[in-house]
């Protein structure tokens, strides 16, 4: 455990200074079509904050866990061989990882501004402070020895993470959600659309929330919960192609690895407990 809580630490902090700078770039394009008078509503506002840190939190992701991983090996570098050390040192390579990533970014990358909140000055200093805070968040994760729950809930976030997407998509976008799974919803009559539309949408909502439950109180039915649902989508699923002769499909294989993963992480929590009892 001692090694494989610094590479979740590092995704952690990343996760954490991703949620700090999504933000911070959706709301600058949101003051920026206000300002050109193009209607923006409370909606429309939550909508864009949150497929952005949905959509573009998955690239950010991956270049502030890269740029992390670098910063922080050399701020443990520093700290054994010199004087200087502890949370501040963390957060200030957090802040300088944040700053080289976004111009490395627009220079090798995509030849313009990624990020919103990165084209005026005060937004580029808040995602600077993002990486402080995140690197001050590392610092606190590795600090202190952690047990097994300290990855449970990282890969149980994780997992929630991705199910956003899902509930994001039938909430905001419900047409080319419906389209993923290869119905044309205005083509279906009125009952039919209120029918999929509230099956689908309460279907990811609550395997959401179970997961998120699981994370919170590290009770392991609720993990099992979410990947039940998921588990019996994929076997109805076979059922209906091979016994009732529907399409034939792959979306199964994505529903029995989204029931396995919640499953086998209710499963290490069922038997650390059950260690801890006897």
């Amino acid at each position: 455990m001692k090694i494989a809580k610094y590479p979740f630490a590092v995704l952690s902090a990343a996760l954490f200074t991703v949620m700090l700078i999504t933000p911070i770039s959706s709301l600058s394009n949101l003051i920026w079509l206000a300002s050109v008078d193009m209607p923006v509503s409370l909606f429309s506002s939550l909508e864009v904050i949150l497929f952005d840190f949905q959509r573009l939190g998955i690239v950010l992701l991956g270049v502030v866990s890269l740029g992390f991983t670098v910063a922080f090996v050399v701020a443990g570098l520093i700290s054994r061989y010199s004087s200087l050390g502890g949370k501040y040192l963390y957060a200030v390579a957090g802040s300088a990882a944040i700053g080289l990533s976004l111009i490395l970014m627009v220079e090798l990358l995509f030849q313009t501004q990624l990020l919103g909140g990165n084209r005026t000055l005060i937004g580029t200093t808040l995602h600077w402070g993002a990486g402080f805070f995140g690197g001050y968040f590392f610092y606190n994760l590795i600090s202190e020895e952690k047990n097994y729950t300290f990855i449970i809930r990282f890969l149980g976030v994780f997992y929630a993470y991705f199910i956003l997407g899902l509930v994001l998509n039938w909430v905001f976008t419900p047409v080319s959600a419906a389209a993923e799974f290869g119905f044309s919803l205005y083509e279906l009559n009125s009952a039919a659309q209120n029918a999929l539309l509230r099956d689908f949408t309460s279907f990811f909502v609550a395997t959401f929330l179970f997961s998120i439950l699981g994370v919170i109180t590290l009770n392991p039915v609720w993990f099992f919960s979410a990947g039940i649902i998921y588990i019996g989508a994929g076997i109805f699923n076979l059922v209906a192609i091979y016994a009732h002769g529907t399409d034939f499909n792959q979306i199964f294989v994505g529903e029995f690895v989204l029931g396995s993963w919640p499953i086998a992480l209710g499963l290490v929590i069922s038997y650390q407990q059950k260690k801890l009892q006897e």
